[in-house]
């Protein structure tokens, strides 16, 4: 999975025609939740009628300490998504960024009274909008919400469900 995830930028810029004329998008960020991580898109910029055309990995892990200290959990959270970016003005100032993909869980749950230890492993969708502030033609500041849902009853969490914010920026060369 990951070395599809790593061929996708250059199969995406071999299906725009030439590379020399397209601009690439580059976008690092932070995600902050009950759960931290990073994340990274990379695509092209000005292709299929959109602003930029991406693919957005991502990693989300913590660790939760259950109510009276009786329980524990470690969780990790990988994010493989699609997603394009659309300009709204005229002055392509405010733009927005809609990404769709996949998420995998991985998670271990203790439980110190009983000293019981479960694994939990399990495949998600995933979905990210933000809102970009193009601040010059090279640079932008981008904020928004990623939300990773997996199946019921197949994480411990609540609702089986992930939040986050997500904070960074946008890089076009």
């Amino acid at each position: 999975m990951k070395l599809a995830a790593l061929l996708l930028p250059v199969v995406l810029l071999m299906m725009t025609g030439t590379v020399q004329a397209k601009t690439i998008h580059i976008s690092p960020d932070i995600r902050l939740g009950e759960l931290d991580g990073y994340g990274l898109q990379l695509g092209v910029k000005d292709t299929m009628w959109l602003d930029a055309v991406f693919i957005s990995v991502g990693k989300l892990e913590g660790e939760t300490a259950g109510f009276y200290a009786n329980s524990y959990r470690k969780e990790k959270v990988y994010t493989y998504r699609i997603g394009g970016q659309y300009a709204f003005d005229r002055a392509d100032v405010h733009k927005v960024q809609i990404e769709l993909g996949m998420s995998k869980y991985s998670g271990r749950y203790y439980n110190y009274n009983n000293l019981s230890k479960e694994h939990y492993k399990s495949d998600g969708i995933s979905y990210s909008t933000s809102y970009i502030y193009q601040a010059t033609d090279t640079f932008g500041l981008r904020a928004g919400v990623e939300i990773n849902h997996f199946g019921p009853f197949s994480t411990p969490r609540i609702l089986d469900s992930t939040l986050n914010a997500i904070l960074g920026f946008t890089i076009t060369i």
